[in-house]
């Protein structure tokens, strides 16, 4: 599961609808996006659980701010630079090792 829908792309990018998005937001960067927040934290945020059963804000949040500025900025793809961003990862990593200590 990814951790934003096709919708929830079509609303951050300004689309009325996700079948109005060009096809690579569904097939290169909603996996490029959750692929790098998990590779960045750890854990694979699109999943849910017994436990967790909505996707976590804070990584819906994340994803929305990668996908858009990796969409609209090309040179930003595989990026993650600012301190709110970077602020966001660094907060679902802590979340993510709160969870293997419990």
């Amino acid at each position: 599961m990814a951790i934003l829908t096709d919708q929830e792309a079509a609303d951050l990018l300004n689309y009325e609808s996700a079948e109005e998005m060009p096809g690579k937001v569904t097939s290169i960067f909603l996996p490029a996006v959750n692929e790098y927040l998990k590779s960045a934290t750890g854990k694979d945020w699109g999943t849910t659980t017994e436990t967790y059963t909505a996707i976590d804000p804070v990584a819906k949040m994340a994803a929305g701010i990668l996908l858009a500025r990796w969409f609209e900025g090309t040179e930003e793809v595989g990026k993650a630079t600012g301190l709110g961003i970077t602020g966001l990862i660094a907060q679902l990593g802590a979340k993510y090792q709160q969870e293997l200590q419990a």
